[in-house]
This record gives structure tokens, sequence and C-alpha cells, in this order.
């Protein structure tokens, strides 16, 4: 089996390189440009080319000279903590390296980087002729709230097609509606499978399936469907086979609350699996809370296009919302999920999740969890060097007990 799950590792990474500046620009037919992953379904079936250029800055990191175009997007003005993926995309769009979108469609976020961004794209002078559509998020989880933000989705399609002088496919609409619906079942049950002792393939592969899903340029694609098929097949024979991830020892399971950002996964997350059997069970990007969407009517649907966005959005999920929701989300991981111990990367510029460390550190004391603070940089690895988070780990384990 370890043939095939390097083989979908190998086909997601590039399909996730897309998200990089040259692929996004070479995208073909009407151009939208967002801050945010926000109406995923609703490009797709508008036959739409759909770039978040918060994704594409994050990918930039992932490049050969990305501390090059880290430093760059600082020289730009933006505040120094601003998160680095940011910068690089505030260099993008400044050195006018983006294609000029046929619209910009933006909305707050959880994240007041990813606002900084939007007001930066909106304020861009060369692109002052650009029709743009703005929607306010509300900070709040319930029917109301789900509600509010769907009606504004629906008022950005009815945006869009005035800018291309198109009209929706809502029959397009639904069947693009039904192949998500597969997907994210697809992906709630590899998350049911992550749960057997051993794990039975890669976690990583729930966040590379997820951003296939959501990201790409050939997301929620029948392509897509049959990966992640092939992914739930495997990991369930695995499963019947009493099997684990092929050559790992499997000692630890934690969890990572935050992002992976561009480095940490193939370097300090792999390298604990492989040498210490320690293995990241979880991520923002792989827990999983999607629920299907409501084709009863048009209005369900949108409605369920905000529930997405304001709760199931991994990012926004877990920093949109309460310090409640964010603790009880780490509570049910470590308990579904067996997890040993409780990783806060505390990414430098994720001052949302940072102001919950204290919170959390003592709800862990309480319960028993071992819990670790980092203090990184997910998209800059000069800030703390994969050894130096490798080795502040295998001490966090050593000390707490679970390393012998």
């Amino acid at each position: 089996m370890i043939n095939i799950f390097s083989q979908l590792m190998t086909e997601a990474n590039k399909e996730l390189f897309g998200l990089t500046l040259d692929p996004q620009n070479a995208s073909e037919g009407p151009f939208v440009l967002g801050n945010g992953d926000f109406f995923i379904e609703i490009p797709v079936a508008f036959g739409c080319s759909f770039s978040d250029l918060t994704l594409t800055g994050a990918n930039g990191t992932a490049l050969p000279d990305a501390a090059e175009l880290i430093d760059r997007g600082t020289e730009v003005g933006v505040e120094s903590r601003l998160c680095s993926a940011i910068k690089v995309a505030s260099h993008y769009l400044t050195a006018g390296l983006i294609r000029t979108p046929d619209m910009i469609i933006t909305s707050n976020s959880c994240c007041d980087a990813m606002d900084t961004l939007g007001n930066l794209m909106n304020g861009y002078k060369p692109w002052a002729h650009i029709p743009r559509f703005a929607m306010d998020a509300p900070h709040s989880f319930d029917d109301a709230s789900y509600e509010y933000f769907g009606k504004q989705l629906r008022q950005a399609v009815t945006f869009m097609e005035d800018v291309t002088g198109r009209k929706m496919d809502w029959d397009r609409l639904k069947e693009v509606c039904i192949e998500s619906n597969k997907q994210g079942q697809l992906l709630l049950e590899f998350q049911e499978l992550k749960k057997a002792i051993p794990c039975p393939a890669n976690p990583d592969l729930a966040r590379q399936g997820t951003e296939i899903k959501n990201w790409t340029k050939d997301r929620i694609s029948p392509m897509v469907t049959t990966w992640l098929e092939q992914l739930v097949s495997a990991a369930e024979q695995r499963v019947k086979e009493g099997k684990g991830i092929d050559g790992v020892d499997e000692k630890i399971r934690f969890l990572w609350q935050d992002l992976a950002g561009s480095w940490a996964s193939g370097t300090v997350l792999k390298r604990l699996q492989t040498e210490l059997g320690a293995v990241c069970i979880m991520d923002y990007v792989s827990f999983g809370t999607w629920t299907p969407i409501d084709l009863s009517s048009e209005e369900a649907m949108f409605t369920s296009f905000g529930k997405r966005f304001l709760l199931e959005d991994p990012m926004n999920r877990q920093a949109l919302h309460n310090t409640e929701l964010f603790c009880n989300d780490i509570l049910q991981i470590v308990k579904d999920f067996k997890c040993d111990a409780v990783v806060m990367p505390a990414h430098i510029s994720h001052r949302d999740t940072n102001s919950r460390l204290k919170v959390v550190k003592d709800m862990c004391r309480e319960k028993g969890i071992p819990c670790l603070v980092l203090g990184i940089d997910i998209w800059d690895k000069r800030y703390m060097t994969p050894d130096v988070a490798f080795d502040r780990m295998k001490t966090f384990f050593e000390v707490s007990g679970l390393l012998t």
C-alpha cells in the first residue's frame, strides 16, 4: 500500500503547485481575485478562474526564493509582524506581478492580515477601474448569521453576472454541490479512519485532500473525488490489516493546533514521525466538520455556503469565533483521536490564537494533557529553524514522559 499513498501524495503536491504565481496568472476565463476562499462552488459552476491571493502568497513561501519574497513584502510598508504569507502576497500585488482581474470580491475574515490584504487590493490604484464587491462576515455562528452571509453570496452571483454578462447555470451549480458533498463525505470517512491505532496512513493526506478539494485549479472535479476514493479505500484496508504508517513505529499522537504552513509538514513533523514515532494526527486544515450543502432550495443552498464559510472553513472555525469553541474543539480532538499531547505552534502573526494560549495551557493542565507552546513563523523557517523546533518538541515529549 505504500505505493498508493506515495502516489497520492505526489499527485496532491503537483496540484498544490498550481496555487503558485505563474499557474495562477496563466488561468483562463473571467478572473475573480479574492482575499479568502469563501465561495468555492460558485466560481466553479460559473466557469470562472478564482484566485485567493492569500493562498498564492502562502505558496510563495515554499519556493526556493521564499526568504527574498518575504523580505520584499516587508519593504512594502506593511506592519512588521504581519503574516509572512501576506507579505509575499503584498509584494506580488504592489510589484505588478498579479494578472489584472476582471473583478475583485473580498470579505473581512478571522485574520487581520487577510483583511489588510483585502484593503490593499481594493486600494491598489492601477486597479481603480476594476469592479469590486465586499462582503461582511459576522463573528458568530447561528442560523441567522449563516442566512445573512448566504444572502451576500447570492448578491455576489448577481454581481458576477453583471460584470461578465453571463448567467449562472443553476443546474450546473447543483451538480458541483453534489460533487462537493461527495468529497466532503470522503474526507470525513478518512478522518474517522485516522482514529485507528496505529493510524493507517500519513495524517497529512487529510490536509492535502482538503486543499486539493477546496483550493486548486481543479477544485471539486471528479478527479479529486477519485483521489479521495483511493485514499479512503487504501486506508480502510490498512485498518482491517491492523497496519500503521509504513516505516513508522507509532508511539505518540499529538494535535498541532494551527496551520502546518509551508515548511513544517515536510521537515519537523515528518522527522518526528520517522525518528520518534510521534504522529501529528490533526491540524487546522485536516479537522473537518463539514455538513452537506442543502440542495432543497436556492436559499438553503446559499445558507449552506454561509455556514461553510463562517463555521466550517478550517481557519475561520478556529479563529473567527469565541474561545469556548476553540477550546472545546481541542478537547474533542484529543478525546476522539486519542491524542497524547497538544502542540500550539503559536505562529507569530496569529494573534487571535495567541491571545488564547494561557487559557489553553490552563485547560490542558487541569485535564492532565501535556501542552507545548512553540512560537514559530509557519511560513518563514528562519524565525525558528526546523532543527530547533524538532529539538524543542523532542525535549517536550521526553519531559512529559511520552518518550522513554
